[in-house]
């Protein structure tokens, strides 16, 4: 009787701690539900020379795309290779990459790796220095 007594008390401690580490856990981030792809095969876009990429995936029917794809081609100013993947002539990275929600702008690193991402209505000042840290700071650990 004293072991059952015993686990009885083990079991509601343990789920007591279960559920106030699930509320207090700082790590539980609010996701957007969009996905954001982590990485990119660099072989599906150009630019296979450039170190840093920056991909625009948009469609031609979204009007928060145009401004989004023009501000994002002032990247290339930065010396900053960029790309747009409309949905309407590209449906198959659209596909491949999971993309469901677009504006979606991507900084992608030379092994593919996505860096940053914006997804929405941009900033171009604040992504700018966003880019900016992120390339600054890969120049510091290389």
């Amino acid at each position: 009787m004293s072991r059952l007594l015993v686990l009885i008390i083990l079991s509601c401690a343990a789920s007591l701690i279960a559920i106030l580490l699930r509320k207090f856990n700082y790590r539980n981030f609010v996701t957007s539900g969009w996905s954001i792809p982590g990485h990119l095969v660099r072989e599906d876009f150009g630019f296979l020379n450039d170190p840093w990429l920056v991909v625009i995936f948009s469609s031609e029917s979204c009007e928060t795309c145009k401004p989004v794809v023009a501000e994002g081609m002032k990247l290339a100013s930065l010396g900053i290779a960029v790309q747009e993947v409309a949905a309407e002539t590209n449906k198959g990275l659209h596909e491949k990459y999971d993309i469901d929600a677009v504006p979606m702008l991507l900084l992608v690193d030379k092994f593919g790796v996505v860096r940053s991402s914006h997804l929405g209505p941009i900033n171009f000042d604040e992504v700018k220095k966003s880019i900016e840290t992120v390339i600054f700071e890969n120049k510091e650990t290389n």
